[in-house]
């Protein structure tokens, strides 16, 4: 026991000293390769000697080592980390980039390949992930990344540095490269995940002619994201990559990005784990709306569409995004979504969860709202006044009550005349929103009663007709158990 907990105690240590050799490496004395290069005459005319040690040290670089284990190969990781700082310093020299580096780029390229084209490994956490609002203080961190990172530091400085040109870099990056790459933004190691970010922006604004092939690429993997996985740790990391290029889009858009809005953009909102993005997924969609309005009422549209069930998190977060939506909206081209938003808006209301109830009280504060709802009072009206006036009068909160109360006066002063109508009328059509559960299993049993009815006159002239089975009955077991009519549900 002794043993292992001193085994643990030295191995942040081990970690530790890569890293400490790269903050001293302004201190140390020249490396033998970088003082050869040094005494070169003419950088255009390397001498044999130097290529050959050049390439020996990309050769041993491109050799694989269990990273996970600090005890095994302790001297190789050392000497190897040694030769990524040679390396890396060495693009710091334009010269020798382009006289050495340059004519070898296959063999670099193939050395990071082999360094971070690797199975992902699953980090275990002892904290659960899955709610919106947790902490990952307890996050466990990749063991291998010390001896990554300087590898993917090479690879961005080799992208930024402006001798390798275009027509040398875009041989090696091919639809399969980009097809790797991005499956490695599924990595749990959050500084993995920026170091891919960074290349990749560079590589897009660097290549130009990849840009499409990167797109598709980018595409494809939303698309297995919302269809197959559900889960994919990159995805804010390339919504921020998709926002800078969404920035740069032309106007008016193109259709194969107002298709990329509609199949990719909105569909995104509709995964389990949209709050471990829907930041970057916001800004995307909203640099879609200022590029065209007329988008609005699409993502409008699919908001309602996927609005999230038992989970008040994400609806608050649907509500913040719905508002900001609206505000862009042409308000008469929101005419076939009318029903269906203020419908959401009243269950959002009537609900048990006090901040959904309170975010959407928070539309009727807005400006650009009221104007919506006195736009279209013949429906707003018979649908918001009942609904809102028997719970300002029940809700089992003092200050949403009063909000309530507050909203209720300023429906009258909108239209009185319309307020009194909506108020007074005996058989509201959406007071059902809010009927509890008593209430709804004596409506329900008059239905069936209704249909049981409609059954016996069905015998008596067709002796041969059989009852249809339903799932909605005290006789079927799915009724037993999810029924309308156990009175355990409320449907809202």
């Amino acid at each position: 026991m002794n043993n292992k907990a001193a085994s643990s105690k030295q191995t942040p240590a081990v970690r530790q000293q890569p890293q400490a050799t790269t903050t001293t490496s302004q201190n140390r004395t020249p490396q033998p390769m970088i003082q050869n290069m040094a005494r070169v005459t003419d950088p255009k005319h390397v001498p044999k000697e130097i290529r050959d040690q050049f390439l020996k040290k990309i050769h041993f670089c491109s050799q694989p080592y269990d990273f996970n284990d600090d005890t095994k190969n302790v001297k190789e990781k050392q000497e190897r980390s040694q030769y990524l700082q040679e390396l890396f310093d060495l693009l710091k020299e334009p010269n020798f980039v382009v006289n050495l580096v340059v004519p070898h780029l296959d063999l670099i390229i193939e050395m990071i390949e082999k360094n971070i084209f690797r199975p992902l490994p699953i980090l275990k956490k002892t904290a659960t992930n899955g709610e919106i609002g947790m902490e990952d203080d307890d996050q466990l961190i990749d063991p291998a990344w010390t001896h990554l990172q300087p590898v993917y530091e090479y690879f961005l400085q080799l992208i930024v540095n402006e001798q390798p040109d275009v027509k040398s870099l875009k041989i090696f990056i091919t639809h399969s490269f980009i097809q790797e790459f991005l499956e490695l933004f599924d990595s749990e190691e959050p500084r993995e995940r920026e170091y891919l970010k960074n290349i990749l922006h560079r590589l897009y604004a660097k290549l130009v002619p990849r840009r499409k092939m990167i797109r598709k690429a980018i595409n494809d993997c939303f698309y297995t994201l919302i269809h197959e996985t559900y889960k994919f740790n990159g995805a804010a990391e390339l919504l921020d990559i998709l926002a800078s290029i969404i920035s740069g889009f032309a106007v008016p858009l193109r259709e194969e990005h107002v298709i990329f809005f509609k199949t990719v953009i909105i569909p995104l909102h509709k995964v389990q784990t949209c709050q471990f993005y829907h930041e970057q997924l916001l800004r995307c969609s909203m640099l879609f709306l200022s590029k065209d309005p007329t988008l609005a009422t699409f993502l409008v549209e699919g908001l309602l569409r996927y609005w999230p069930f038992a989970n008040s998190a994400k609806e608050v977060m649907f509500l913040n995004e719905l508002l900001e939506v609206l505000e862009v909206c042409e308000i008469s081209k929101l005419e076939p979504l009318i029903p269906k938003l203020f419908k959401r808006l009243i269950k959002c209301i009537a609900g048990p969860h006090l901040q959904v109830a309170d975010r959407a009280m928070c539309f009727f504060e807005n400006d650009y709202f009221l104007t919506i709802l006195k736009s279209y009072k013949p429906f707003t009206f018979p649908l918001l006044v009942p609904v809102i006036a028997q719970i300002a009068d029940t809700h089992w909160h003092k200050v949403l009550q009063e909000s309530l109360n507050a909203l209720k006066t300023i429906l009258k002063e909108i239209d009185y005349q319309a307020f009194d109508k909506a108020l007074n009328n005996k058989d509201p059509k959406y007071l059902y929103i809010i009927q509890d559960a008593k209430n709804q299993k004596k409506d329900r049993q008059k239905i069936e009663e209704k249909w049981k009815n409609l059954t016996k006159q069905a015998i008596q002239k067709n002796p041969n007709f059989k009852e249809p089975i339903v799932p909605y009955s005290d006789t079927h077991i799915v009724g037993e158990h999810n029924g309308l009519n156990n009175g355990n549900i409320t449907i809202l």
